[in-house]
């Protein structure tokens, strides 16, 4: 048996509870062909990356299945492409994982995350230096203007100008 993955985009226009609908109906398209469902994931309502038509949002839904004959691959690609409540799909062959490697990847996921984050906070605390220098010159050229003011207001006290 191959493992595959579908990505298949429903248009915005339908609600989140037709969207559903639509997507057991993509699962008993594939059932109907032989393949069994293995990992399901509803990516939620997402931009998408270019406008298709007229549509610019739609939900993306992720399937891992397993097919013995890859020749009905192509009549699943073809009945999804012709639906019209299926804005894109897309099938690869892909390795099935096993639960630890799935826990590994998971877990240097959140490594990776937690890295992101630290330098993150890293980036901030600098930010937040060079801003505070920032603010520091600013008051000292107030501080410089200051003095000049003042000087410049007693040379104009102390003139025989004043009317």
């Amino acid at each position: 048996m191959q493992n595959y993955e579908l990505l298949y985009i429903i248009p915005n226009q339908y609600t989140d509870d037709e969207a559903k609908k639509i997507k057991e109906k993509v699962d008993a398209i594939l059932k109907s062909f032989g393949a069994a469902l293995g990992i399901e994931e509803d990516m939620g309502k997402k931009k998408l990356a270019y406008p298709i038509g007229q549509v610019a949002h739609g939900y993306y839904f992720l399937n891992e299945f397993e097919l013995e004959d890859g020749t009905k691959l192509a009549e699943i690609n073809n009945n999804l492409r012709l639906d019209k409540e299926i804005l894109r799909a897309q099938i690869i062959v892909k390795q099935k994982l096993t639960p630890e490697q799935i826990e590994k990847a998971k877990k240097h996921e959140a490594a990776r995350n937690k890295m992101m984050k630290e330098a993150a906070e890293k980036e901030g605390t600098k930010q937040a230096a060079q801003e505070t220098a920032t603010h520091t010159a600013k008051t000292e050229d107030k501080k410089v203007n200051i003095k000049n003011l003042d000087e410049k207001l007693e040379e104009i006290l102390k003139s025989d100008d004043l009317v």
